[in-house]
């Protein structure tokens, strides 16, 4: 038995200086190398090096494509940028409680200030309604509260108050079997009629467009093209007035890789306060705004200025062009090892907390510092 013992001890003794030294060999393997950030390409039939490769995706710029249209109390979400079910505050019934189903929804629609419930919660959302619309769903348990503009919130009793909520907009998109990241960015164009909004794990940007009985979801298919390219001090009116550009402007351009040319035109309008730049086939304008004298892309201009993140933007022209998505490294065996054996290792450090930071009790000494 002692030599079955023996002999067991002194194999897993073998099996384990062999699995050390067959993991250190892994871990020892070359780095792996990070893939490289997309980037840019012009294509031009005669230039074989600026041809798109397989892994390129055409920049195309043409007009916002019609998705589908939704109701307008999904205003909600839109007047506070939130697209989640999120519950907004909650009202005590008090003696409403014990009402019954059928004149509590009556009191719901005619004696409840709406406004003033709004204007006090946590949000502070305005809710413009002197006679505001409630729906019943199931009578004394659900409603759906509309204000003048279309604005919807979905309204639940739980036991002796209510529940006020956001309506679900991203699930507008599922249903349309489009899927939202986390990762968006939400913007207003013009208050109450046009909102943008870019998800910018997918690289994409919704417009949304209101109009009298609905909300009409479109897909921009072009990326954003920076039209205003730079400010310069008002100072500059003087110079300008005169028709010559002032060293500020000069780099300005300059700045943006787009010098102008000794050929560059200045031409005064109408109103002399604004300029239109004429240089080859590129146009601009300068406009006296807040202030401030901002300079323009004219969108007929040649080449274009495209924004698609913040490390990837540039001039390419307006009728051609590419994003060139470099291929991922390639891994040889032992290094596709050394990412799964670290993968094991981190996952046992999370499992028995190896390594974690101490955190400091709240309200102590440590925390202050």
């Amino acid at each position: 038995m002692k030599t079955i013992i023996k002999t067991f001890l002194i194999v897993l003794f073998i099996a384990i200086v062999i699995g050390f030294l067959f993991c250190v060999y892994v871990l020892n393997a070359p780095p792996i190398a990070q893939s490289k950030p997309p980037k840019l390409q012009v294509h031009t039939r005669t230039a074989i090096r600026g041809r798109p490769t397989t892994n390129s995706k055409p920049i195309v710029y043409t007009k916002s494509q019609y998705l589908f249209d939704i109701e307008k109390k999904y205003l909600s979400n839109l007047n506070i940028g939130v697209f989640s079910e999120e519950m907004l505050f909650s009202v005590a019934l008090g003696q409403r409680a014990k009402y019954s189903h059928g004149l509590l929804d009556k009191e719901l629609q005619d004696t409840f200030n709406w406004n003033k419930m709004f204007q006090d919660s946590l949000g502070g959302i305005e809710f413009r309604s002197k006679t505001p619309d409630v729906k019943v769903l199931l009578s004394g348990k659900d409603w759906i509260l509309t204000d003048e503009n279309g604005a919807g919130y979905t309204v639940q009793r739980n036991e002796n108050e209510l529940n006020i909520y956001l309506p679900n907009f991203e699930d507008v998109f599922n249903k349309n079997k489009i899927s939202l990241s986390k990762d968006l960015d939400f913007s207003v164009i013009e208050k109450g009629k046009q909102w943008l909004l870019k998800d910018k794990k997918f690289l994409q940007t919704y417009e949304i467009k209101s109009d009298q009985k609905k909300l009409d979801i479109l897909q921009q298919s072009k990326y954003p093209i920076a039209t205003l390219l730079f400010k310069v001090n008002a100072a500059s009116i003087d110079t300008l007035s005169q028709g010559s550009f002032t060293s500020d402007i000069y780099d300005g351009f300059e700045k943006k890789n787009i010098p102008l040319s000794k050929k560059a035109k200045l031409i005064t309008t109408e109103d002399k306060m604004s300029w239109e730049v004429i240089d080859g086939r590129q146009k601009y304008a300068i406009r006296n705004e807040d202030g401030w004298l901002n300079v323009r892309l004219n969108l007929e201009s040649n080449w274009l200025y495209v924004e698609i993140t913040d490390r990837l933007k540039g001039w390419i022209p307006s009728k051609s062009g590419f994003i060139f998505y470099p291929p991922d490294p390639t891994l040889s065996s032992r290094q596709q090892l050394k990412i799964k054996v670290i993968g094991v290792m981190d996952r046992i450090k999370a499992a028995f907390g190896v390594f974690k930071k101490p955190v400091p009790p709240k309200n102590s000494e440590l925390s202050n510092k």
